[in-house]
């Protein structure tokens, strides 16, 4: 939402004072970051109020859940330890993308470590299609496992798992997407979506059931966890970031622990990646990987095949690393290079459907690269703030990516419209579908007729969710140090979000990039610089050259420390700015 010119601004309830001070002192935390975290964190009482605090600041690994409680677990670890024991051959299945590649070498690593011979598969995008399609169970038949695990995927893969067990292989499914109307009759679904499993957080990706299956597994086969849950841990960071799962309960824990392991001893692949993506060296966070990993480990997969992204992070060796590393990072400029047109040809449609009043953008031509739709589908959302359904290719079916908005189901819709479509999977905010090209029209109303009855007027502009207000007097070291401690961030625990109201420019904005903004401002006699990325529209908001004087503006911000050439200073990343309500204008 960089850029945006009119969020609604969401101002947070106000706190007790006393229960801020108590925090304060008792954490030892600046008051405006115990403010922040007493909203983030609540309990029935004050002693569980800070008990969670105290699990919040201190992830543990004694905080994570006992892995059986998912349904199916005993039978997925007496099943592995079988094969474990008798030396059994193993087939591992994941889906293409980060979340599935970083499962599938997890599972592909731990299962070599124990001794057991494994084959894996990865599906093609273009050639397979996505998830345990028919053609995934043929590349499976091409192996000798007599135990397949999928990874990723297979939750809606009721047919094809059917087949595979006709066949004589047992099969446990590592899932986190919905269910569809019956459960495929495998020995095991581990997917805490599925509505018969009481496991209480249902919020980890694919890779993250997977360590949960393996946490299991090495609890029963009495494997020390610095043998594999330990050395898994960087990928698992990777997979969880990358897929945007809310950085919460489990997952921050993961979070916290994997993005340590990445920063200190990641393995040859990543240790790669992040020398060419120009991370290795610097603070990791999960925004590293989002935006400086995850486009280059999925651009095998949206170009190529996600073979060579499995390759790098299972390699041991440091010059294949290196290569791979180096082939992953061209694949992702080339991909780039695809992204701008794909994007201006669908900006052209998405224009001409809203100016028919949609309420959802169903796009389509058949000559766009399958790899890119959900990337530039998740571009037209943050422009256009509907949701957006991308549609490619012609036979035997095209296939779609979308992307939704806050407060629409968009795996729910699709559902709605699911005599429209050949097959359909995903989340609230993200999927994927297969259609009879034919049919395309059908779909659009459809869709558009669900998004015109379920999208109310309110939910149609983007919400900005402010944390505390703040003075440019607050924003010390002292702050960036406390608010880390809130960290690792992500959905659901995002960067804080400060205002500050009546601050006023002392310098002239500079326009970078014809695009960013930068400024200094003032507060109090206490002076900061802003970056605006996307922002370079709201410079005259700052400073209207043409009658020569200075606006009070209200800013909302990220606090941030900026190195440049060994020297740090604090720097305010604007997310939104306005006129100022309490001073007016200069």
């Amino acid at each position: 939402m960089s850029g945006s010119r009119d969020p609604t601004w969401v101002f947070p309830a106000p706190c007790a004072e006393k229960e801020v001070r108590s925090i304060a002192t008792r954490w030892d935390i600046p008051l405006t970051v115990a403010e922040i975290l007493l909203r983030r964190v609540s309990g029935p009482d004050s002693a569980a109020r800070d008990d969670a605090i105290s699990r919040f600041l201190n992830p543990s690994f004694r905080h994570l859940h006992d892995p059986y409680l998912y349904n199916g677990m005993h039978r997925a670890v007496e099943r592995i330890c079988r094969a474990v024991v008798n030396r059994e051959q193993v087939s591992v299945y994941g889906d293409y993308d980060v979340d599935g590649t970083t499962a599938t070498a997890l599972m592909v690593e731990a299962l070599q470590t124990l001794g057991v011979p494994v084959e894996w598969r990865i599906p093609h995008r273009t050639a397979d299609g996505y998830g345990l399609s028919d053609r995934g169970v043929e590349l499976l038949r091409d192996t000798a496992g007599t135990l397949v695990i999928v990874l990723d995927c297979g939750v809606t893969a009721v047919e094809q798992i059917a087949t595979l067990t006709r066949e004589g292989r047992d099969v446990i499914v590592v899932d986190h997407h919905e269910e569809g109307e019956t459960l495929p009759n495998a020995l095991a679904v581990l997917d805490a979506k599925c509505a018969r499993c009481m496991y209480p957080f249902p919020g980890l990706s694919a890779v993250g059931v997977a360590f949960k299956l393996l946490q299991a597994v090495c609890d029963a086969l009495r494997v020390p966890p610095g043998r594999i849950l330990i050395p898994g841990l960087d990928l698992v960071a990777v997979g969880t970031a990358a897929d945007i799962v809310p950085v919460i309960d489990e997952n921050r824990v993961l979070m916290r622990f994997g993005l340590r392991r990445l920063k200190k001893s990641p393995r040859p692949g990543l240790r790669a990646l992040l020398q060419v993506a120009g991370l290795a060296g610097k603070e990791l966070t999960t925004s590293s990987i989002v935006f400086g990993l995850a486009p280059r480990i999925n651009a095998a997969g949206r170009m190529g095949s996600a073979e060579t992204s499995v390759r790098l992070l299972l390699t041991q060796d440091d010059e294949e690393a290196r290569n791979l590393a180096r082939e992953l990072n061209q694949l992702n400029r080339d991909r780039q290079g695809r992204d701008q047109d794909v994007f201006d040809s669908a900006h052209q449609q998405a224009e001409e459907q809203v100016a028919q009043g949609a309420r959802a953008l169903v796009l389509a031509d058949e000559r766009w690269h399958p790899g890119i739709i959900g990337i530039v589908a998740a571009r037209l959302v943050e422009e256009f703030y509907l949701p957006t359904v991308m549609i490619t290719g012609s036979t035997p079916f095209a296939r779609g990516s979308g992307r939704s908005i806050d407060g629409f189901d968009l795996h729910a819709a699709l559902g709605a419209c699911a005599e429209t479509l050949i097959g359909y999977g995903g989340h609230i905010k993200a999927a994927g579908l297969s259609i009879d090209p034919q049919r395309i029209p059908e779909f659009r109303q459809c869709l558009q007729q669900v998004a015109a009855e379920r999208l109310t007027d309110d939910l149609l502009s983007p919400r900005l969710y402010l944390d505390a207000e703040a003075r440019l007097s607050d924003i010390t070291p002292e702050y960036l140090k406390a608010v880390a401690r809130l960290g690792p961030f992500g959905p659901d625990n995002m960067q804080p979000v400060l205002v500050s109201r009546g601050v006023r420019a002392i310098s002239d904005p500079v326009i970078m990039k014809d695009a960013h903004l930068k400024v200094e401002v003032e507060q109090d006699g206490v002076t900061r610089e802003i970056i605006g990325y996307g922002f370079k529209w709201a410079a005259p908001l700052f400073y209207d050259a043409a009658n020569r004087s200075v606006g009070a503006v209200d800013i909302a911000y990220v606090p941030e420390e900026n190195v440049w050439r060994g020297k740090s200073k604090t720097q305010l990343r604007l997310k939104a700015v306005r006129r100022s309500e309490e001073h007016g204008r200069g």
